[in-house]
């Protein structure tokens, strides 16, 4: 299993106050913690944009594990 670092993750959050924005960063950090990289991905690039946006109402658990769902895709489009 390869190891994933992330040096710096930086979001724009509309919508959210501050305490929401730091459990949304909780969340996605637990996320990353316990994933796997996917076969072939790349455990290194030197940036990764993503676009995820909120869907109205959705939980920010959910949120969190789509981000990181999406992450872990285009890393593996990054090979």
């Amino acid at each position: 299993m390869s190891e994933l670092i992330i040096d710096r993750l930086a979001l724009k959050l509309s919508g959210l106050n501050e305490s929401q924005g730091r459990q949304l960063a909780r969340l996605l950090s637990e996320g990353f913690a316990a994933a796997s990289l996917p076969e072939g991905a790349s455990a290194s690039t030197d940036r990764l944009q993503v676009d995820v946006r909120a869907r109205p109402g959705e939980p920010l658990e959910a949120l969190s594990e789509r981000i990181v769902a999406q992450v872990l895709r285009d890393l593996q489009r990054t090979v």
